[in-house]
């Protein structure tokens, strides 16, 4: 599960859209995330080269960290922040009820704080929560087209149910097979809805904030729903893909995450897609010196992982690395770079003030980013 969710979550590849060289990347990736081996040994044991070491602080017990036993399992990697303390997601097991396989999942909603949840009127998977509430749910007993069974027709797949949270939802048949879903919004995509003549690769973003479009040159710029150009950034696409940005409510921002790897060879400069950008401008982020030691070759250490944005600030996760496993934090007042966990958690998940994030573990565990030490 860890593995399928470090290259859905953050790596996308549509080969026609993107060409050749960003495919060889999302191949890199595939290869260092999924395909390789887990080590004999663990990372954590081995001696960190002096030099290293310097570059990075640990401390851990920075940011404080809750297990929710009471947690029901979720299905998927679809889990939601409803507002602070509560996330709605899809489980096929509660306290007294397991699906059959020919029963749809139930949608619950669980409050971090209370340790309670409560059944939605919802039944399928949940598989978007947009930034107005909106919802999309896959009207499908079983939760994966490889698990149909005889009798079930893969078309079963392609119909789900769209609306409001908490009104009734619509049932529709999925318009295009291969369309992209807008994460903001909740809506299958067609580029040609949105197709300025400018490119054929878009990206679309909240409603009203215009889309992420490459130029015929190369370029990644954002246009405004009238058509007009509101940015443009230079990227190389040798060792970036197209991005996919986070919307983050607490700044009225997106972040662009950072997916690398050390068999990206001669992409020591893979920081030219971790942005922060509005409608109006774009900020470049640099990646701290330890991953651009980690990226040359003469260091021989392994390793890949991708950058998140919470309200402290700008954090990169690091997997299958000599000793350098973990999760860190770009602490700028006291500009250093702090490892604060060694367990392999990601910020997938952030609540909507980007203080608190749910590792989707067994347990499920909380991280208080607003509650550490330094803050």
């Amino acid at each position: 599960m860890a593995a399928m969710e470090a290259i859905g979550q953050r790596v996308w590849c549509n080969i026609a859209a993107i060409g050749m060289h960003a495919t060889l990347l999302c191949l890199a990736l595939c290869v260092a995330v999924t395909c390789h081996a887990w080590p004999t040994r663990q990372a954590s044991e081995r001696p960190i080269p002096p030099e290293l070491q310097a570059l990075f602080e640990e401390a851990e017990g920075t940011f404080p960290i809750k297990t929710l036993h009471g947690m029901p399992e979720a299905q998927n990697i679809g889990v939601y922040w409803l507002d602070n303390h509560r996330a709605i997601y899809t489980v096929r097991k509660l306290p007294g009820w397991e699906a059959r396989s020919d029963e749809r999942s139930k949608i619950i909603i669980y409050d971090v704080d209370a340790g309670t949840y409560e059944e939605t009127s919802y039944r399928g998977d949940l598989k978007c929560l947009g930034t107005e509430r909106q919802v999309l749910v896959q009207d499908y007993a079983l939760p994966y087209s490889f698990t149909i069974q005889p009798g079930d027709t893969k078309e079963d797949t392609r119909y789900f149910l769209s609306g409001t949270l908490g009104q009734p939802l619509t049932r529709f048949k999925r318009p295009h097979e291969l369309g992209m879903l807008v994460p903001f919004s909740c809506r299958f995509y067609d580029n040609a809805d949105h197709n300025f003549g400018m490119g054929d690769m878009l990206g679309a973003l909240r409603p009203g904030d215009g889309v992420l479009d490459s130029t015929l040159g190369g370029d990644i710029q954002l246009v405004s729903p009238e058509g007009k150009t509101k940015w443009a950034i230079k990227i190389d696409w040798s060792c970036n893909l197209f991005p996919e940005p986070v919307y983050l409510p607490w700044m009225n921002r997106y972040y662009t995450q950072t997916s690398w790897s050390t068999g990206m060879q001669g992409c020591d400069h893979v920081e030219q897609n971790a942005w922060l950008f509005s409608t109006e401008q774009i900020q470049t982020l640099s990646m701290p010196g330890l991953i651009r030691e980690l990226l040359k070759p003469d260091r021989q250490l392994g390793g890949n992982g991708t950058t998140y944005w919470a309200r402290p600030g700008m954090f990169v996760y690091v997997q299958y690395s000599t000793g350098l496993n973990g999760l860190y934090w770009i602490d700028e007042k006291a500009g250093k770079l702090k490892r604060v966990f060694k367990n392999p958690w990601r910020l997938q998940r952030v609540s909507p003030d980007g203080c608190r994030n749910l590792v989707m573990t067994t347990p499920a565990v909380l991280i208080e980013l607003c509650k550490g030490q330094t803050q």
